[in-house]
């Protein structure tokens, strides 16, 4: 349910993410903005979820539905009781649809008459899925992208530019959090101001740039937690990147549900 940062499993050709999911308390967190060559859809049957698409963010609520093209950077906020389904369908299963390239849904579609239509069709097929063949799949995929553009508008894709820069930042602080990543190196490395720079990360991360490093460190600290509980915890956090026990301590108090 909440992914790491650049998804490559989502990049394979036949694959699907169906998942449907119900948010209990021990289970509320952040999902940091990530991305994956796939379009991801939400569709919120009940409680709310705030989303976070590229420079957008908004609350959905049930009857609602998000969207996500393949490589946008994207993060989820539910809320506890939210129930809603995701799907992700890789671009191999995109070529009629050229992969959302020139024309796209809206990233916030609103209620619509149908919107329990397509419920109805992921609640058939949900129980199916673990036993799903690529047939299966390839026509679950056809038919939910087939019925969504059926019921729901598209619309021109704009210009994409500041999107795809924004990646390229995520791509290098993803390779690099465990090092000294500055906002002005990462300026300086990008060709942009300090402050350019800081508004446009606060703008598609939801987050400044400070606080998306120690949420990645954060979330590496428990991944490795959780390969190996004997490491001390010392340790872990030096390695992912706190220079400071303190600081480490701060953070992990800050973001304790990762």
């Amino acid at each position: 349910m909440f992914p790491y940062f650049y998804e490559k499993a989502a990049d394979a050709a036949n694959y699907i993410y169906f998942q449907k999911n119900l948010i209990t308390e021990e289970q509320i967190r952040c999902m940091l903005p990530h991305y994956h060559d796939s379009v991801e859809f939400a569709f919120m049957q009940a409680g709310a979820c705030r989303i976070h698409i590229g420079a957008e963010e908004r609350t959905i609520r049930a009857g609602e539905t998000a969207f996500v093209r393949c490589f946008e950077p994207h993060s989820y906020m539910p809320d506890v009781g939210s129930e809603y389904y995701v799907v992700l369908i890789s671009s191999g299963y995109l070529n009629d649809f050229q992969a959302f390239r020139k024309q796209a849904f809206p990233s916030f579609l609103g209620t619509n008459g149908h919107f329990d239509q397509i419920i109805a069709f992921l609640d058939m097929m949900y129980p199916l899925w673990n036993g799903a063949n690529e047939v299966m799949k390839k026509g679950f995929a056809e038919l939910l992208l087939g019925l969504i553009k059926t019921w729901y508008p598209m619309q021109e894709v704009k210009d994409r530019r500041s999107t795809q820069a924004f990646v390229e930042i995520l791509k290098f602080i993803n390779g690099n959090f465990r090092g000294d990543i500055t906002l002005e190196g990462l300026a300086g490395r990008f060709g942009y101001t300090k402050t350019y720079l800081s508004e446009q990360f606060n703008r598609f991360a939801g987050m400044p740039l400070r606080e998306y490093i120690n949420r990645r460190r954060i979330n590496e600290f428990y991944r490795r937690k959780r390969e190996d509980p004997t490491l001390p915890a010392c340790k872990i956090a030096e390695e992912v990147g706190f220079k400071s026990q303190n600081t480490f301590y701060r953070a992990i108090r800050k973001y304790p549900n990762f």
